[in-house]
């Protein structure tokens, strides 16, 4: 099903792009061989997900309503199980950093790396909490153990920019936002970082010492 799934999807894609496909087009974009590519669409064509019409500039490539449906449904279904994510819950108080949160952010590498992997452009600075009770605490180890979104390491003739590990988060309920955690990184475990496109202080109306509740989608 995966196979028809991303043909599928492929397809679309193409046809939006181009207004109408040949083969000879899709087996240049599947990488393939036009017999390959013939065959697959009479799978298609077979199982009544999409229809083949002949013109004078060659066949044009359609979904069938059958097709349509088949594709949302299974779209659907890998969206709810991406979306069905373990949460790991963390409180703490807001306390002030050193401002490297904004000198880190303000670098384009890492601004753009954000962008490229979590899908937002983070403010340029942290929210910092230190974590103060113990549960918090054993779900802030957790984290080290979970799956996490690599920024990898960046080399230039004059500089190391060390690799991050980025949880996509919520905090008090606000998306998007992520947990940051330099792989070289001065804060204890106790502290975390927090970015997010928003000025987190402004947008949730923090100061220090506020508690807030982070919750890591992992």
């Amino acid at each position: 099903m995966l196979t028809e799934i991303c043909t599928l999807s492929r397809i679309i894609n193409l046809v939006k792009e181009r207004g109408e496909i040949t083969q000879q087009i899709l087996a240049k974009e599947f990488n393939i061989s036009q017999q390959s590519v013939s065959r697959k669409l009479k799978e298609l064509e077979d199982a009544n997900l999409i229809i083949r019409i002949e013109t004078k500039d060659g066949e044009i490539i359609r979904l069938t309503e059958k097709g349509e449906n088949f594709l949302l449904n299974c779209l659907n279904e890998i969206s709810s199980a991406i979306a069905f994510q373990h949460e790991i819950r963390i409180k703490g108080k807001v306390t002030s950093g050193l401002g490297e949160g904004k000198l880190f952010l303000s670098l384009p590498y890492y601004e753009n790396s954000f962008k490229k992997f979590l899908g937002f452009t983070p403010f340029p600075g942290t929210l910092n909490i230190v974590i103060y009770d113990r549960i918090s605490f054993e779900n802030r180890l957790l984290l080290d153990t979970s799956r996490y979104i690599n920024i990898p390491e960046y080399r230039d003739e004059n500089r190391v920019l060390g690799a991050v590990k980025a949880y996509p988060a919520r905090i008090n309920d606000l998306e998007p936002a992520a947990i940051v955690i330099p792989l070289r990184t001065t804060h204890p475990k106790s502290v975390i970082e927090i970015i997010s496109p928003y000025y987190l202080r402004e947008k949730l109306s923090l100061k220090d010492g506020d508690e807030v509740v982070i919750e890591a989608l992992i």
